[in-house]
């Protein structure tokens, strides 16, 4: 796998309303609560209802300047589960395309 949950940051860390960026070769993703606020002190009923929300788009561009029809999303429960099956999934995506992201990295930002 080349995205594990020990490489995403702990589910405490998206309640306040944080996200987190990583790469794999010309890959890029984003995990993030969704809802994407921070709830890390709010009463429990207003965080449930909660999901981990992927994105993944192609490099070199950052998430903010990348055309929105580029970015891949999905939902995933907000739990342990829901972590690892986030990070399965975006090992996944790059293990079938592997050959597209490493070309994209390998064109870099004016390929």
């Amino acid at each position: 796998m080349v995205v594990t949950t020990d490489d995403l940051y702990i589910l405490g860390h998206y309640e306040y309303g944080e996200a987190f960026f990583g790469s794999v070769s010309g890959m890029n993703y984003r995990v993030e609560r969704d809802p994407f606020k921070n709830v890390k002190f709010a009463k429990p009923e207003e965080k449930a209802g909660a999901h981990l929300k992927v994105y993944i788009w192609p490099g070199p561009r950052n998430f903010a300047t990348t055309d929105p029809s580029l970015i891949e999303t999905k939902l995933f429960d907000f739990s342990d589960e829901g972590k690892a099956e986030a990070a399965a999934y975006i090992s996944e995506t790059y293990e079938k395309d592997k050959e597209k992201w490493d070309d994209i990295k390998d064109k870099g930002l004016f390929g």
